[in-house]
């Protein structure tokens, strides 16, 4: 029961790796096009571009705010738990590390701080509600919130993570790419609408995945038909 049950998980994990690295390369595909069409030397671009570089010249000239990373990061793990349905019992952050206590497990509560960068989603929501001369300086905030998010994560993944284990280090690593790939859309949404609409990026990813599924098949058909029997 235990090998049938490892099997199916595995061929679960395969399945939904391949549709995620899949969905990847379509959402790769529309946001490196939106690039091209990015007013670059325009107030927005510059001020979002800027706090970015402002946090990683932070980073790099000074120090890395880690305390606020693991806070973030276990934050995060909650209200993952939470809208799974679970409860969190102890929240524990320091400079050398953290931990969450949730009554449940579920892959999605242990990658979900790979892939939200919490205190960005605090400045969007700021940005949101906030009066029209105050959004260039949110906006360049969460340039500088999403650089400390990117950078971090990195650093973190760049050394032992337990919170990989229970999908697997691959699998794992497929998961938080995709979904950082989508935060980026969710992103270039934000800072230039005129460029990559919410909904343009939604159809324009779901044609372009189509598209590689046929460029896919193409290259794999000749494999797939059968030899005609050759008549003496």
């Amino acid at each position: 029961m235990a090998v049938k049950k490892f099997f199916f998980g595995l061929i679960l994990k395969v399945f939904f790796g391949v549709l995620l690295v899949w969905g990847t390369a379509a959402m790769a595909v529309v946001w490196a096009k939106s690039l091209c069409l990015i007013p670059w030397r325009s107030e927005t671009t510059l001020v979002f571009l800027g706090g970015m570089a402002l946090y990683l010249i932070l980073q790099v000239a000074f120090f890395k705010p880690i305390l606020s990373h693991v806070m973030a990061h276990e934050l995060t793990h909650a209200l993952a738990a939470v809208l799974m349905g679970g409860k969190v019992t102890a929240i524990h952050a320091t400079t050398t590390g953290g931990s969450t206590v949730v009554n449940k497990s579920h892959i999605f509560i242990s990658l979900a701080p790979y892939i939200f960068p919490f205190y960005t989603a605090v400045t969007v929501g700021l940005y949101a509600i906030a009066a029209e001369p105050f959004k260039i300086y949110l906006l360049g905030l969460i340039g500088f919130t999403y650089a400390f998010h990117i950078a971090l994560t990195i650093y973190s993944l760049s050394h032992p993570q337990t919170d990989l284990k229970d999908g697997g280090v691959v699998f794992s690593l497929i998961f938080i790419l995709a979904g950082n790939m989508i935060v980026v859309m969710l992103l270039t949404a934000l800072v230039w609408p005129q460029v990559l609409p919410l909904s343009k990026a939604v159809t324009d990813t779901i044609q372009w995945a189509w598209q590689l599924a046929l460029s896919l098949f193409q290259l794999v058909k000749p494999h797939l038909s059968r030899p005609e029997a050759h008549v003496p």
